[in-house]
Parts: C-alpha cells; sequence; structure tokens
C-alpha cells in the first residue's frame, strides 16, 4: 500500500475519533451549561477544562480577551484560527476520504462528502450567535455521522492493512485523548482540593461516555476510582487499555514477521507503555504524583505515535492541508 494512502487513512481515522468525541464532549457541557444556569463562575471553569481537553486554553485567550460562552462555542466549532475546531477536523476528514477512496467502501467517501458539503451551506446560513437548541442538533447530526462511518467501517471493509491502518488511527486518538481528559479533570481539582479522594468524577464518566459502564460496576464516583477505572478496565472501550490491546493487535496484522525491525521497532515501545499503564494506582497515591504520573504516561502516548509516524511515513496534518 502506498505511503500516501496509509497516511490518509490514518488521519482520516484519527481526525473521525476526534471529531466524534469533542461533539460528545462538547454536548455534555451544554447540558452541564443549562443545569447550572444563572451560575456562570460554576460553568465557566468546566468550559476552561473543556478548552484543554478539545483545543488549547492558552491559544484561546491569546485571541479573545475574556472567557464568554459565545467566543468559547465559536473558537471550539467554527474558528479557522483552531486547527481543532469541529469543522475543521470535519474538512480533514473529508480530504482523507477524497485521497483513499478505492481503499475504503464507496457509501463511506459519499457519506463523508455530503456531510461536510451539507454542513458548509449551514454554517454559511447560520444565526449568530448560534442558538443552544441548533447547536445541539448541529452536534447530534455530526455525532450521528460519524457513528454510521464507523459502522461502515466494521461491517463493509475488508480485513487487510487499509483496515487495520484505520483501527491504529483510531485506538491511538481514543486512548490519548482518555488520558488527556483524565488528566485535565485532576489538575482543576488540584486548583480546588488537595485529595483526589474527595473530588466527584461524575463529570469525567459523562466525558468520556463511561456513566452507565461504570456504575453497573462501581458504586463510588471520586475521582480516583473513576480514573483507575478509565484506565485499566480490559472490557470497556474507551478505557486506556482496551485501546492499547486493540493498537497491539492491529500491529500484529499490518507486520506480518513479527521479528521485523520495523515490528520491533513499534511493539516495543507499545509494551513499554501497557506495563506503564499496568503499574499506575491512584488509589494510594498523592494528588501531585497522579498528575505527574498522567503526564508521564501522555508523553509517552504521543512519543508512541510521533514513532508509528516516523516508522510509516506518515505525515503531519500541516503538511497535508
Amino acid at each position: 500500500m502506498l505511503s500516501r494512502v496509509a497516511d490518509a487513512l490514518y488521519w482520516m481515522a484519527r481526525y473521525s475519533e476526534r471529531t466524534e468525541t469533542n461533539a460528545h464532549i462538547l454536548q455534555v457541557q451544554l447540558l452541564n451549561m443549562l443545569e447550572q444556569s444563572g451560575k456562570e463562575n460554576e460553568y465557566i471553569d468546566h468550559w476552561e477544562a473543556i478548552l484543554d481537553i478539545c483545543a488549547s486554553k492558552e491559544e484561546f485567550m491569546s485571541y479573545y480577551e475574556s472567557r464568554r460562552v459565545n467566543p468559547l462555542i465559536e473558537y471550539l466549532l467554527f474558528s479557522e484560527k483552531n486547527s481543532n475546531a469541529l469543522f475543521a477536523t470535519l474538512r480533514a476528514i473529508r480530504e482523507n476520504a477524497r485521497i483513499t477512496r478505492d481503499s475504503i467502501p464507496i457509501e463511506l467517501w459519499e457519506l463523508q462528502n455530503s456531510f461536510y458539503l451539507y454542513l458548509q451551506q449551514e454554517i454559511i446560513e447560520r444565526e449568530k450567535p448560534f442558538p443552544l437548541i441548533s447547536l445541539n442538533y448541529f452536534l447530534q447530526n455530526v455525532r450521528k455521522t460519524s457513528l454510521t462511518v464507523t459502522g461502515l467501517i466494521e461491517g463493509s471493509m475488508d480485513r487487510d492493512v487499509p483496515f487495520y491502518f484505520i483501527q491504529v488511527g483510531k485506538w491511538l486518538e481514543r486512548a490519548e485523548k482518555t488520558i488527556r481528559t483524565a488528566l485535565i479533570m485532576l489538575e482543576q481539582q488540584k486548583q480546588m482540593t488537595t485529595s483526589i479522594q474527595e473530588a466527584d468524577g461524575a463529570f469525567l464518566l459523562d466525558l468520556s461516555k463511561a456513566t452507565e459502564s461504570y456504575l453497573r460496576k462501581h458504586r463510588q464516583t471520586n475521582l480516583a476510582c473513576v480514573i483507575q477505572y478509565l484506565l485499566h478496565d480490559e472490557h470497556f472501550p474507551r478505557s486506556v487499555m482496551f485501546c492499547l490491546k486493540k493498537l497491539e493487535e492491529a500491529f500484529m496484522h499490518i507486520e506480518n514477521d513479527h521479528l521485523s525491525a520495523r515490528f520491533l521497532a513499534v511493539h516495543n515501545p507499545l509494551k513499554a507503555l501497557l506495563v506503564a499503564m499496568i503499574n499506575i494506582d491512584l488509589l494510594t497515591i498523592t494528588l501531585e504524583e497522579a498528575i505527574f504520573s498522567m503526564e508521564e504516561r501522555l508523553w509517552q502516548c504521543i512519543d508512541f505515535s510521533h514513532t508509528f509516524a516516523t516508522i510509516y511515513h506518515l505525515y503531519e496534518p500541516s503538511v497535508q492541508f
């Protein structure tokens, strides 16, 4: 398979996962904001966490003078200044799908193309500021389309190299996002309390789409227990351990020779990351130690993605678009 096609498949999968996750996170925050109506200081604090999960708080503050809801929504959804804005990632998905039309189901390309063109027209005609009801409908459409794309990939694609490059992009993006989300919630708690055992993890469960799964197995929802679950549970599809196991499975299929230098160059750091994740126990360490440990795992995950991209000659998005 051509490096250019592998590159596009990988980034299409990463942007697709990022788009669906960010759309979900924004929906959760909108509901949270409505429930805290009249308590702007409380939901603005949550918006700061959302900014760091979905984009960059520092970058936002360099463009805007105040943290008001309408500029926040504009920045996260439509701003040309934000490379991770929802519309920017949708454009990237469509461009990468166009490049890989010969390697993906035709229905997948048609869906991505038509949805992007539809949203482009919707954005041109939208009201400013975006009404909250319309915004929720917009985000729901984005998520439904993303989930339909996942269904097409899982139900229509042959289990060959293109499929597994998509899997690598998907699971790597999801693992990194889960670690980042947990880390940012820990950092937010550091400003309010000295003990992670006192913090409520319900908001993190909602952000991670883990509420139902978690509550079927556990009663306590303090932040330490929730993060421990999101890191280690081997059956929950958004846990870091689940994602890393899926990554390992995908590599096994991409490289038939498991003794080759290329396979070992990818597999060894992945195994090191798996071991590092297993050794994290947030229930026995301080908040500062937890933050330091999660920062290390996040950078380890980012370094691993750079290693994979270098070995398979996958270009950075800034070069593509």
